[in-house]
């Protein structure tokens, strides 16, 4: 039997009857030409639906007030999510876990000496940012940090990472017993408190400086896009390398009944204090400090010589946290789909912020709901998915991607066997699109967003356009028009990660970023507001438009494929560039490796890949794909990336699950290939450098043979 070709809901999704001509439209991935049309069809309407003052209205609702995780504010929202999403037509679920909180009692700052000085964690209202005198504001803290008074003499850490005490130690300082302060930047805060924590400091101080983030850069809020003098930066210091989520319930979901570890000795919590100040804050300790004066990478952006210490600076810093366990709420909104009802894209946001949430989350989860009003009005008409498409909202991100995390472990087994894709959209701003992903969707992506309108043509010419102009000079072979842009590595930072790197499921995050990445002037502060959204981030919501066009064409494109778009053959070539880096940190590390292995099985998935991906476009072409190999040629498709994921990791890091993508925690965010054995590698452990490449070798063999079942299903 032939594949049908235009599904009965296909067509009345496109408006038309059966003896109406189709318009004639580029074929897209998985899809054959006649699908292709009436995918075309409905893309269309879908992309008609959305609209900026549409996009603003929701936006103004989810950012009224303060609302970080177990607050009064995110109880209030999470009530609003499901009613907006229930009116929208979808299935609302809600799940509840019960996981660590962490909320200040005090935190406080005292410089002792050369003279003494209360500084400040507030942020103090302007005129400029109406909702920055919201009575619901607090000061500034780090989640996690432990609780505790700790004295002393004042060491400037710069970045705080382990190149930067290297540096001090050739100038002869010791940070142990003393106060460390660190400026944000180049990875995350949790890396510098156990850096600082290793290292022997009695706390650490972050502070934004300037030259980062603030007004070397350029204009400051309420004026521009930059840090301003008084506005410090909140976030979570878990040391999430060893597992994200709860910080108590590791693998295991948070229910109410869950076995939970001791606080006291989990690995993930700090056994530091740690502190965050404003620049102008922070200035008072740094200018003081004396002893010898810093290297130049240390040097920031404040107006005087900066120096390492220590020396007659000193401080003390009083830390009094409220960690007890507390309810958290996940909403998950479904349009079941009618084919294959089973089978799920999951389109996921975070709720929570560290404040308003103007950007992050706002803008995001506003252009999520903005897709759901849309496919929700589609329905209206009677449409329906193909597969399911789903919304989750995830509660607690920003204490270390909880809500996520609790929801995949508790679902575990469900997910691996109905997900075929999951996409994270975090934030967006104006700016250039920045897609990551696993290497299997970048030519879906590619596919996609060839068809959404973006400036002067498609958001996949804008996406070529700063690519190229990002590439070295020297790196650009060919012609632009030729190139073809690549979906970044995902590392962490956001809700991908149990998808990717605990379950295995296909991964993508969508992003539209600004001139500094993700650390825009008002993250994680008191004025990430929905003024600064309207008048930095999105003004007008015109970037959200197409952000929300963006995520509903790729619910709409995975939805109705006829064979689900993953290109493995890319998979192969990503490993292979893996393998030779591998190479070059085996030789930097003085570690034997013999990477043959690795490379011929590399290669045999490349050429499996490719004959199955030939065999299916031929088919397609044809339209003669065998309805009866359909399911099994597509769950094949869609578990292909958990044959790169398995529980035969070092016990200390068993949750990252995934051998080919992980975490590499001294760059920010950053994707780590092979990071089991890049690990091995950098700690020159033999044994488990032994171990980590067996993995992988099993992992790819596992690849392989799936890949060659599949192409068994259409030969």
């Amino acid at each position: 039997m032939k594949l049908l070709v235009l599904p009965a809901a296909a067509l009345l999704a496109a408006g038309c009857t059966s003896s109406t001509p189709q318009p004639t439209v580029r074929t897209r991935l998985g899809y054959t030409q006649s699908s292709s049309a009436a995918s075309a069809s409905l893309e269309q309407r879908f992309q008609a639906t959305v609209k900026a003052d549409s996009m603003s209205a929701l936006h103004e609702q989810l950012t009224a007030r303060p609302h970080p995780a177990g607050s009064p504010g995110t109880a209030e929202l999470v009530k609003h999510l499901q009613q907006t999403l229930a009116g929208f037509g979808f299935e609302v679920e809600t799940h509840e876990y019960q996981v660590l909180l962490s909320t200040p009692r005090k935190v406080e700052v005292t410089m002792t000496a050369p003279a003494r000085r209360r500084l400040s964690v507030d942020e103090p209202a302007i005129e400029a940012d109406a909702t920055s005198s919201h009575p619901e504001l607090g000061g500034g803290y780090i989640s996690y940090s432990a609780s505790g008074t700790a004295s002393g003499q004042v060491v400037y850490v710069n970045y705080g990472l382990p190149p930067d005490y290297a540096e001090l130690e050739k100038l002869g300082v010791s940070v142990k017993n003393r106060i460390v302060v660190a400026r944000y930047g180049r990875s995350h805060r949790a890396v510098k408190a156990h850096t600082a924590q290793q290292a022997g400091a009695r706390a650490l101080i972050l502070y934004s400086d300037p030259a980062d983030d603030g007004a070397a850069k350029g204009p400051a809020w309420p004026e521009g896009y930059w840090r301003g003098e008084h506005m410090l930066q909140r976030g979570n210091a878990k040391y999430s390398w060893y597992w994200h989520g709860d910080a108590l319930t590791p693998g295991v979901a948070a229910t109410a009944d869950a076995a939970r570890i001791d606080a006291r000795t989990a690995p993930t919590l700090p056994k530091i204090p740690v502190v965050a100040l404003s620049w102008g804050e922070a200035q008072h300790l740094l200018s003081s400090l004396r002893g010898p004066e810093a290297p130049a990478s240390f040097r920031g952006g404040l107006p005087f010589t900066y120096h390492v210490g220590p020396g007659a600076t000193a401080v003390t810093v009083t830390v009094d946290m409220d960690q007890r366990l507390g309810p958290i709420y996940d909403v998950v909104a479904s349009l079941r789909g009618t084919a294959t009802p089973e089978r799920t894209i999951l389109f996921g946001t975070h709720h929570d912020a560290w404040t308003f949430g103007g950007v992050d989350p706002g803008t995001g989860a506003t252009a999520l709901l903005e897709v759901a009003k849309g496919l929700g009005e589609l329905a209206k008409t009677g449409w329906r998915p193909t597969r399911t498409i789903a919304f989750a909202f995830w509660d607690a991100e920003e204490l270390g991607l909880v809500g996520s995390t609790e929801y995949a472990e508790d679902l575990r087994d469900r997910l691996k066997d109905q997900l075929v894709m999951y996409v994270n959209i975090d934030m967006y701003m104006k700016g250039r699109f920045d897609p990551g992903g696993v290497p299997s969707l970048r030519a879906f992506v590619a596919d996609v967003v060839k068809d959404v309108p973006g400036g002067a043509g498609s958001v996949y010419d804008g996406w070529q356009a700063s690519e190229w102009a990002r590439k070295p000079a020297a790196a650009r072979q060919g012609e632009q028009a030729a190139f073809e842009p690549d979906l970044k590595p995902l590392g962490s930072g956001a809700d991908f990660v149990p998808f990717q790197d605990h379950l295995g499921v296909p991964t993508l995050a969508i992003e539209f970023i600004g001139e500094n990445g993700y650390g825009f002037g008002t993250y994680h502060s008191n004025y990430d507001s929905r003024a600064y959204a309207e008048k930095i981030a999105d003004p007008g919501f015109a970037q959200g438009v197409t952000m929300a066009q963006v995520l509903g064409t790729l619910a709409l494109r995975m939805s109705e494929a006829d064979v689900l778009p993953f290109r493995f053959s890319h998979y192969a070539t990503k490993l292979g560039e893996a393998v030779t880096a591998a190479e070059g940190w085996a030789r930097d590390a003085g570690v034997s490796v013999d990477v043959a292995p690795l490379r011929q099985r590399a290669e045999a998935v490349g050429k499996t890949a490719l004959a199955l991906e030939a065999a299916v476009d031929r088919r397609l072409a044809a339209g003669d794909i065998p309805r009866d190999a359909l399911p099994a040629l597509n769950d094949r498709l869609a578990r292909m990336e958990q044959q790169l994921a398995d529980d035969d990791g070092a016990p200390e890091s068993k949750w990252y699950r995934h051998v080919f993508y992980g975490w590499n925690i001294y760059s920010m965010y950053d994707g780590q290939p092979f990071p089991g054995l890049g690990e091995a590698l950098r700690l020159k452990d033999q044994a488990r450098v032994t171990r980590e490449l067996g993995r992988i070798e099993r992992a790819l063999d596992r690849m392989a043979e799936e890949l060659a079942a599949a192409q068994a299903l259409v030969r």
